[in-house]
């Protein structure tokens, strides 16, 4: 009887090792490298960095790149050119912008985007031409835009 229960134990445990080795191998639906741009890598891994750099400080900042000048045109004024530039979307979760004048808003603004634009330095080398920034507060109202050295609200 113990030999039986030894030899199931041992016939259990080498199934266990045999059957959790299968569950290795390739993810499926993983983007190939030559797919992905590598403009969309950069502004992600630069998002990572301003978070990681800043955890009790960032805001929510979502950065992207217009290349046909049409995916974030409606969010700006009239007249505001996104073609080609990158475009920071930056929502007030920590409540930094409320009860704050007009200068102390303009002055907010300047603070965080110089920031979040040391992160991206690398592809924006300069933030008056390549960068548009939209600021939201935190229930996605907004608040104020950048757009070519100029802050605005």
């Amino acid at each position: 009887m113990k030999n039986k229960k030894l030899l199931a134990i041992i016939l259990l445990s080498l199934s266990f090792c045999f059957v959790s080795g299968l569950g290795y191998g390739e993810v499926r639906g993983w983007p190939d490298k030559e797919k992905t741009p590598l403009m969309f890598a950069v502004l992600l891994d630069a998002r990572v960095n301003y978070i990681m750099y800043n955890p009790s400080t960032f805001l929510n900042v979502f950065i992207d790149y217009d290349s046909d000048g049409e995916t974030y045109q409606q969010l700006f004024p009239e007249g505001t050119d996104t073609k080609g530039k990158i475009c920071l979307s930056i929502i007030d979760n920590r409540n930094i912008f409320t009860d704050k004048s007009r200068v102390g808003l303009l002055d907010s603004f300047k603070k965080n985007l110089e920031v979040i634009y040391s992160f991206i330095r690398v592809i924006a080398t300069d933030m008056d031409t390549d960068v548009v920034a939209l600021f939201l507060s935190k229930e996605e109202i907004p608040l104020g835009y950048f757009y070519q050295g100029e802050y605005y609200l």
